[in-house]
Formats: C-alpha cells, structure tokens, sequence
C-alpha cells in the first residue's frame, strides 16, 4: 500500500510541475502580445473593425430622430462608408448578413 501512494504523489507532482509550465508559457505568450500591441499603437494600428457610424452619420439620425422620423427611414437615408458594404444602406439585406435570423412562427 505504500508503493502505491508514492506513485500517486509523483504522478501529482508531475502535474503540477506541468502546470507550472503552461501558466509559465501562458504569461509569456501574454507579454509578447501585449509588447506587439504596443508597437502596432505608437506606429497608429490600433486594431479592431473601422467605425461604420462615424460622428457625422450621428448628429444625421439625432436630428431626423428629434423631428419624428420613423427608425426604418433614417437607416434609409444613412450611407455606410468604409468597410465592404461601402455605399450602401445599415438596413439593406447585405449589411445585416450577420444578424440572427428570425424564428418562423409556430
């Protein structure tokens, strides 16, 4: 019965030793991304997807908004300017790909 038990404690100590190496892995590969956010930032990427609303497209809907135009006509009359659906409406078919699908009625 005690040869068994000191297997079990190497087996847990290989473990954690392991671990150990994933969590040590882990913090480096962390620390490389972060060092190449940081480089991508002071050259100007900062990353992510390029705004499809920009400030100007707001103070458009606000106003058309504040003077009792339905939502559906606002989207309407806003034009996408930067991504793939360039030039095109945010309620068209094609600029709302990615939106859940509608349950069919019961």
């Amino acid at each position: 019965m005690r040869k068994m038990s000191s297997q079990c404690g190497m087996g847990a100590m290989f473990f954690a030793v392991l671990a150990v190496g994933a969590q040590l892995d882990r913090n480096y590969i962390r620390e490389k991304t972060l060092e190449g956010q940081q480089t991508a930032a002071a050259k100007g990427n900062h990353g992510g997807r390029p705004k499809v609303i920009d400030d100007d497209m707001l103070t458009f809907a606000v106003a058309l908004k504040d003077k009792g135009v339905p939502v559906p006509d606002i989207a309407n009359k806003l034009t996408i300017k930067v991504s793939k659906n360039a030039g095109k409406s945010p309620s068209s078919p094609r600029s709302t790909e990615h939106s859940p699908k509608p349950r069919p009625p019961r």
